[in-house]
């Protein structure tokens, strides 16, 4: 097991237990097309439009739980036509990993032109004093590349890509039909309304504040109808998903609590 796969499924559930940071939505159906999957502390989210189907992200490495999930919501995963990824963190890409099945076997999987920096290691995910951290992920080559604003139609669907570095320096938000705005990482989620993601986790926290705050003002966010976190649920309420971008949740101040309505360990209670 690599340095960054066990710092996620090892270091990080023990390092938040019971602080309400990770609650993500249960496995099921969210909107009339959005359904997801619950693995762990992560969502792996399924649009159907009419004969169309894409998912963002892919989860973890060998997921014990993604293919019964997907039976629950009536997902084929070998069947999604197209797979975009927010970024190349292992619980997010992790799915997609060569050295393993491919779940998503029929999927052209899409990425940000800046993150691939990640899965080729030309960039270290965190720096620890003199030691670079490395991506775990290794992604079949073949998969395509999306610029800043760049818009792909899949079927019956329009995504936009949106750049936000910060948690990574190329993750990507997705906007589909001008409706559906998918955030990854960069927004962390309670019933008080967005903040900043975790520092712990993000590549510069200063610099996500300054990409969600541009977000904000380059969205067109009345028009938007929902918000959806990867780790935080999701919102009807797009202003309110914004509403304090600009801070970041003191995680390790004693007794702090993000979200009281949260499993204490996700990786404990992963049905909850």
């Amino acid at each position: 097991m690599s340095i960054m796969d066990y710092f996620a499924v090892r270091i990080v559930p023990r390092m938040y237990r019971g602080k309400g940071a990770l609650h993500p939505s249960p496995t099921g159906k969210l909107t009339e097309m959005v359904s997801c999957v619950r693995e762990y502390d992560v969502n792996i989210f399924f649009i159907r439009k009419g004969d169309t189907l894409i998912a963002i992200d892919a989860g973890y490495k060998n997921h014990p739980g993604l293919l019964q999930g997907c039976r629950e919501i009536g997902v084929d995963p070998a069947q999604v036509t197209a797979l975009f990824l927010t970024h190349a963190d292992p619980d997010h890409a992790g799915g997609l990993d060569m050295r393993q099945t491919n779940p998503f076997s029929g999927a052209d999987v899409y990425v940000g032109e800046i993150e691939e920096n990640y899965l080729t290691n030309r960039y270290h995910r965190k720096q620890i004093g003199p030691i670079g951290l490395k991506n775990s992920v290794v992604i079949r080559p073949g998969y395509r590349l999306l610029k800043d604003g760049e818009v792909v139609r899949v079927g019956e669907l329009k995504i936009q890509a949106l750049l936000v570095p910060g948690h990574t320096l190329g993750h990507l938000c997705y906007l589909i039909d001008d409706t559906l705005l998918f955030t990854g990482d960069c927004i962390a989620l309670n019933k008080e309304g967005g903040r900043c993601f975790f520092a712990l986790f993000n590549y510069d926290s200063q610099l996500n504040i300054r990409s969600l705050l541009a977000l904000k003002e380059r969205l067109a966010l009345s028009e938007i109808r929902y918000v959806f976190t990867s780790h935080n649920g999701y919102t009807d309420d797009a202003q309110s998903a914004f509403r304090h971008v600009d801070a970041i949740p003191d995680i390790r101040a004693r007794g702090f609590v993000f979200d009281d309505t949260a499993p204490y360990d996700c990786f404990a209670e992963e049905g909850g």
